[in-house]
C-alpha cells in the first residue's frame, strides 16, 4: 500500500504530463520509461473477467477480451487473456527486458462494473506493478478503442476518422480521467499500474485509487 506522499506525488506527475511507466518496443522486447497520456475507466458489467495466475506467484486480474502478451520470438504479439492457457507464457518485464513466464491457471470471474487502463502513446503496452505485461487502451477524443492486436496500430493511424466515428458509440461508458487519479469510492492503493514491481497486478476498481 503506497503512503500518502507517494499517491500525492503520483497524482502530481500525472496532472504535469510527466507520469511514466515501463512499456515494450514489440520488435525488439526492450522496455523503456513511457508518458500516461491518460487513465481511463470502462465501464464494464457485460464484460466476463478472468484472472491469469503465473508459475511464480504473479497474478493479472482483467476482462477476457483485455490483451496481454506472450513472447513472439525477440519481441511480443498480443494475445486476449480469456485465450491464455495452462502451460502457456505471458510476458513479464523484469530488469528492462521483456521474458516469459509459464501460466499455472486461469480463473473464470464475474464481470465488474468498473475496469481501469492507461492510454500509452509509443509502444502502446504497460508494464503493471508486479511486471506483467499488459495492453494500452487507445483514445481518440477522450474515447478508449481497446487494441486487441499489434496489426491494428497502422490500421488505427490511416483511418482514425473513420475509427473515431465507430468508437463515440462506446463514449458513455468510458471516462477519461483528466483531473488526476484520485477515485475515493475505490479506496487507497494504486499499485496495480504504478506502485513498486512486487504485489498483484489488477486491472479493476479493487486497489485502484
Amino acid at each position: 500500500m503506497l503512503d500518502e506522499a507517494t499517491r500525492t506525488e503520483i497524482r502530481k506527475a500525472y496532472r504535469s504530463g510527466s507520469l511514466k511507466v515501463q512499456a515494450v518496443d514489440p520488435v525488439t522486447g526492450v522496455a523503456s520509461l513511457q508518458t500516461v497520456e491518460a487513465v481511463l475507466r470502462h465501464h464494464t458489467p457485460h464484460k466476463d473477467m478472468v484472472q491469469v495466475t503465473l508459475v511464480d506467484g504473479r497474478e493479472v486480474v482483467c476482462t477476457i477480451d483485455h490483451s496481454l502478451f506472450r513472447m513472439g520470438g525477440v519481441g511480443v504479439v498480443p494475445v486476449s487473456a480469456g485465450g491464455c492457457r495452462v502451460g502457456s507464457d505471458l510476458v513479464v518485464v523484469e530488469d528492462g527486458q521483456a521474458h516469459g513466464v509459464g501460466v499455472a491457471s486461469v480463473v473464470p470471474l464475474p464481470p465488474e462494473e468498473y475496469t481501469y487502463d492507461l492510454s500509452v502513446p509509443g509502444p502502446q503496452n504497460f508494464a503493471l506493478a508486479n511486471g506483467v505485461l499488459a495492453h494500452n487502451s487507445y483514445s481518440i477524443g477522450g474515447v478508449s478503442l481497446d487494441l486487441e492486436k499489434s496489426s491494428k496500430y497502422e490500421s488505427l493511424k490511416s483511418n482514425a476518422e473513420g475509427q473515431f466515428d465507430k468508437a463515440t458509440e462506446a463514449k458513455a461508458r468510458t471516462v477519461k480521467f483528466i483531473r488526476g487519479l484520485q477515485q475515493p469510492r475505490y479506496g487507497i492503493g494504486i499499485r496495480s499500474a504504478f506502485g513498486p514491481n512486487v504485489g498483484r497486478g489488477i486491472l479493476s476498481p479493487r486497489q485502484f485509487l
